[in-house]
């Protein structure tokens, strides 16, 4: 059997290119955005939020870290 075709295992995609950045960081401002409203009436959801809003700030992190840039003093 010939593998001179075989790319299984081979290519491997990186975190840009299958994470949108800016779509993430505007997730994470509405999420944060959301909470903050939340937490006097629903203090439940607004944590749940914030919590979502923490992971997604750690992939931004994770993702501007492997672009070699500085990280953004808003973060």
């Amino acid at each position: 059997m010939n593998t001179q075709f075989c790319k299984v295992g081979k290519i491997k995609f990186s975190l840009n290119e299958v994470l949108n950045l800016n779509d993430i960081e505007n997730n994470y401002l509405k999420f944060t955005e959301e909470a903050y409203n939340l937490l006097q009436t629903d203090a439940g959801l607004s944590d749940f939020l914030y919590h979502e809003a923490s992971k997604l700030r750690k992939i931004i992190l994770n993702l501007k870290n492997s672009k070699g840039s500085e990280i953004d003093a808003a973060f």
